[in-house]
């Protein structure tokens, strides 16, 4: 995985911050995440939601919303409904520069947006919130005792995170005059709503609500033990593998996976010095260097591929003679070690085994070597 700063323009003509999270091989699909109320593209749901999706091959724009985080722009001047634009103005923006985004995810305030967005957004596949309310109004609600100062003043300012936020009361307005109930019955995307039932900012009556008023297919799933920023250890990445299991039925994959017969086919991974993304027959895996050796430990070693295919080689040949010999082998156990250059392998037979049965089977195991024809 590795991560692009990107610039993008908001809705009003300023320029968002944003980063988008890529696998090591050519994404499936694309995806964005909406952050939370005066959060940032670097709070724990939207920086780690976004990095666990690439382990499903989902590159993720993840943004600050303006005025928020290190994009241009006042947030005074900023209210639901411009947000709910500037999602849908990253969505072009995606569309013209990558592809369409096929999955929006949106956490606590940025999921509300998210779900209003999305009635609009023709190729989009799927919908995921974490933590959202059913009344975006519910965002500011716990500032209730400071209404009267934006009646008074025309705005309210309020320290979140170590800095002061200011509340307008066009941002109040515009919440009072969003109906949810008149824009989520429209929603026809596949819905994930994960919600914690701990959550004291925003309790998962919101999530049920809204599960309620939504169309099928939609699911609700519970984040156990999680609180409402997701900043416990674990807990955004579960909610983020969560998500890309859910979404992957509703994806068209963009880029297909290299159809490989036979063998392997090792690509360089993207952001790495020496890391790979190699696809076999079956699947595909990550391989690197270890960090005493300049990589980053990202997967499997080319050493610990080799002892693997040489233990599980002389563990199968083992077994099939055994198997046809019908030889009564309870267990073998096959230690492949680096040495001197080269590997060293200790088997361990388990079983009622007489000596010319063990030689039988030991004889069944190939030498340790590999021969290799290099083409240009």
């Amino acid at each position: 995985m590795h991560s692009v700063s990107v610039k993008l323009p908001s809705s009003q003509g300023t320029m968002m911050a944003g980063t988008i999270d890529t696998p090591d091989s050519p994404p499936v699909a694309y995806a964005m995440f909406a952050h939370c109320f005066t959060g940032s593209r670097f709070t724990p749901a939207a920086a780690r939601v976004s990095k666990t999706l690439t382990e499903f091959g989902i590159a993720t724009l993840r943004f600050d919303f303006p005025g928020l985080g290190q994009s241009e722009g006042e947030f005074s001047e900023t209210t639901f409904s411009s947000n709910v634009e500037d999602i849908k103005t990253a969505y072009e923006w995606m569309r013209a520069n990558y592809a369409a985004p096929q999955l929006l995810v949106g956490h606590s305030l940025g999921g509300a947006a998210s779900l209003k967005a999305a009635t609009e957004l023709r190729d989009l596949k799927a919908v995921a919130t974490i933590g959202t309310p059913f009344d975006p109004a519910h965002a500011v609600l716990h500032f209730a005792d400071r209404i009267e100062d934006v009646d008074e003043q025309g705005a309210v300012t309020v320290v979140l995170g170590g800095r002061d936020i200011v509340i307008s009361r066009e941002f109040l307005e515009d919440l009072a005059d969003t109906n949810p109930e008149l824009y989520l019955p429209r929603l026809r995307k596949p819905l994930l709503l994960v919600h914690s039932p701990i959550d004291e900012t925003v309790g998962v009556d919101n999530a049920q609500t809204i599960f309620q008023v939504t169309r099928y297919p939609k699911s609700l799933v519970s984040l156990d033990q999680a609180d409402h920023l997701a900043t416990r250890a674990g807990v955004a990445q579960r909610a983020g593998r969560l998500i890309g299991n859910w979404v992957e039925p509703y994806l068209v994959p963009v880029n297909e996976a290299p159809d490989v017969e036979a063998g392997a086919l090792s690509r360089s991974a993207r952001g790495s010095r020496f890391a790979d993304t190699v696809h076999t027959p079956v699947g595909q895996l990550t391989t690197d260097r270890p960090k005493s050796e300049g990589g980053k430990n990202l997967g499997h070693s080319s050493a610990d591929l080799i002892a693997a295919a040489l233990a599980a080689d002389a563990s199968q040949a083992i077994r099939d003679t055994a198997r046809k010999a019908r030889i009564k082998l309870d267990d073998v156990a096959v230690t492949v070690v680096p040495e001197d250059g080269g590997f060293a392998r200790r088997i361990t037979l388990n079983g009622a085994l007489d000596d010319a049965q063990r030689r039988q089977l030991l004889a069944a195991v190939r030498p340790l070597t590999v021969k290799v024809r290099d083409e240009n």
